[in-house]
């Protein structure tokens, strides 16, 4: 077959990125940069993390990069190792190295070279973390029902919650957000609440990096909690700060509420409910294994990594 990309005299080309910043969408993190061989992702939960870039032919492409950059089969991998995984994004680099689109475990993410102001700009942009804007009434005199949806992966957690904020006026707070540290009011037009996040604004000011530290904790000891075998104090800090932000957002905002979060253990169940208070109401959703994992890869567009990692909850 032909290469994907090929120089201007015909022959097989090598593409690589430019030095400097790439602006990242819709992807869990917001930009990389590039410097000589040293690539470094940044704008994420989990810090700046090392990937590694390679120019190659790495078959196929899915047909939505088709559709977007012309070429039939992928000419580039990223990958990197975060929480001792190692995942992979295929896609494809232009002959400049300007731009690339790659598929990523949240669909089809974007990334384009920006200059040093407009990287700056990039890192600046975001939303209060003590009062993210939200499309909701502010009511605070009205103290509302509180709902919290859980269930593993694939159940619809977030659909619902964001079907009682569409039909029934509930404020849809996405518990994910909370980790990854983005506005946590998921729009209630979205086509998919869940992949929806990656898009959501960051938050900055005081008490970003007390939820990253937090939240660096609870994942060390989360492969220990698949097992039985773990430090229960790092998920009750973690669970302690996302309460005490609900709280806030609560008081804050006013009505009912409809929050979406997979919460695995009915002993963390009941230690929120020792936070939020005996009114908090858990919902949990259940599902036929097989049905969860056709959502799920349906969801992910038949990504195998992502159905493997689902299965572990």
């Amino acid at each position: 077959r032909d290469w994907p990309n090929m120089a201007d005299n015909g022959e097989k080309a090598s593409f690589s990125m430019i030095d400097g910043h790439y602006k990242v969408t819709n992807n869990w993190y917001r930009s990389l940069y590039v410097e000589g061989d040293s690539i470094e992702m940044k704008g994420s939960s989990v810090g700046d993390t090392p990937v590694k870039f390679k120019f190659g032919d790495f078959g196929e492409a899915d047909p939505k990069i088709c559709e977007t950059t012309g070429q039939s089969f992928y000419n580039m991998q990223l990958s990197y190792i975060v929480h001792e995984k190692e995942f992979k994004e295929l896609g494809v680099i232009t002959k400049d190295g300007v731009k690339i689109v790659a598929k990523n475990l949240m669909g089809i993410g974007e990334f384009e070279w920006m200059t040093e102001e407009e990287a700056a700009a990039w890192e600046d942009d975001g939303d209060p973390i003590e009062a993210p804007p939200s499309p909701y009434k502010i009511q605070p005199a009205n103290q509302g029902k509180l709902l919290w949806l859980t269930g593993p992966p694939g159940l619809g957690k977030s659909t619902c919650a964001q079907l009682l904020a569409r039909n029934h006026g509930y404020v849809y707070y996405e518990g994910d957000c909370f980790g990854s540290i983005k506005n946590p009011y998921i729009p209630v037009d979205v086509q998919d609440p869940s992949l929806a996040q990656v898009n959501q604004r960051p938050l900055k000011g005081e008490g970003v990096e007390k939820r990253k530290e937090s939240l660096q904790k609870l994942m060390k000891e989360f492969s220990g909690f698949m097992i039985g075998d773990y430090d229960n104090g790092p998920f009750e800090e973690y669970y302690g700060l996302m309460c005490e932000d609900i709280q806030n957002e609560r008081l804050r905002i006013g009505g009912d509420w409809a929050i979406a979060c997979a919460i695995l253990s009915r002993d963390w169940r009941d230690f929120i409910r020792s936070k939020l208070g005996p009114d908090l109401i858990f919902v949990v959703l259940d599902m036929e294994v097989e049905e969860q994992m056709e959502r799920i890869r349906i969801r992910h567009q038949g990504d195998e990594t992502v159905i493997q990692m689902m299965k572990e909850f």
